[in-house]
């Protein structure tokens, strides 16, 4: 059996109550034919995540620990650790805030192998057992005005987020082909990496994944979902802070995605539908509406 080489990434922000448990997952997991290490990218937390994982970095030599001066964003912090993650088969993004279940990691580079996919990514649930939306499609205009707002409302058949998330269809295989695998469980071969480079730093955070995912399909690379292999993702732990990161980050992330990859005409129409939708959660804050 080959001994595949796999580099995990975790990016950290305020998160000593979850990445102990994180990485006690990994070391549990079935990893018999995988030679891995795990780079943790810590983004200036002000909670004690550093000493946690410094001290558990006395247990175990595999964990690399690289501190950033300030919140540089996920997508920076990502290609820090993988650019430390030279000469690997693989490398998997992961949020610190996720357990693994014992046949995780394998079940997913099986899932890459079997297809060569150059990206595969695996099911996340939540603490009640529910999916939590784990690959998506790309989004067109309608999913813009009618999920990425709150002109979602207007709609009450859900069309466009159903869209989306697949919701709309019926998929019984294990693994199957998709648009896009959330960067939250993200596993990209070494040869993706080569071929379209790193993810996109003008994403603070956010949309990354999505853009990551289409550059690649534009590259001719596969991208595979599996359902068998499954983490629990708590949701949030790097981003649920007081200074409100992460929605302004959402905000402006989606303005980029549409500038990045739709024509001038679709940017005429749905530019200011996001910039109303800025304004109405600005009013919406500041009256407590």
């Amino acid at each position: 059996m080959k001994k595949y080489r796999l580099s995990i990434i975790i990016v950290t922000f305020n998160s000593q109550n979850y990445i102990e448990k994180c990485l006690n997952s990994i070391a549990k997991s079935n990893l018999r034919s995988i030679e891995h290490n795990i780079v943790i990218v810590d983004n200036n937390s002000n909670d004690n995540t550093v000493k946690v994982v410094k001290e558990l970095q006395k247990k175990n030599d595999a964990i690399f620990l690289i501190e950033n001066q300030n919140n540089t964003g996920f997508a920076k912090a990502a290609n820090q650790g993988i650019l430390k993650s030279k000469n690997r088969d693989y490398v998997l993004l992961l949020n610190p805030d996720t357990l693994l279940e014992n046949d995780s990691l394998i079940r997913l580079i099986n899932c890459s192998e079997k297809h060569n996919a150059g990206i595969c990514g695996g099911t996340t649930i939540d603490s009640q057992g529910n999916a939590s939306g784990s690959y998506f499609r790309f989004p067109n205009l309608m999913v813009g005005i009618f999920d990425f707002t709150n002109f979602r409302k207007i709609r009450k058949d859900d069309k466009w987020h159903n869209y989306f998330y697949y919701l709309d269809s019926k998929i019984e295989d294990d693994s199957f082909p998709v648009d896009v695998v959330t960067g939250g469980y993200m596993l990209i071969r070494l040869s993706t990496i080569k071929k379209i480079g790193l993810l996109s730093e003008s994403f603070f955070m956010y949309l990354e994944d999505v853009d990551y995912c289409f550059r690649s399909k534009k590259g001719g690379i596969k991208i595979y979902h599996d359902c068998t292999s499954i983490i629990l993702h708590v949701g949030g732990a790097s981003s649920n802070n007081k200074d409100r990161i992460r929605y302004s980050s959402w905000l402006q992330s989606r303005k980029i995605y549409f500038l990045k990859h739709f024509g001038f005409f679709e940017n005429i129409l749905i530019q200011p539908i996001f910039l109303l939708d800025d304004l109405l959660i600005l009013t919406r804050k500041t009256f407590k509406l």
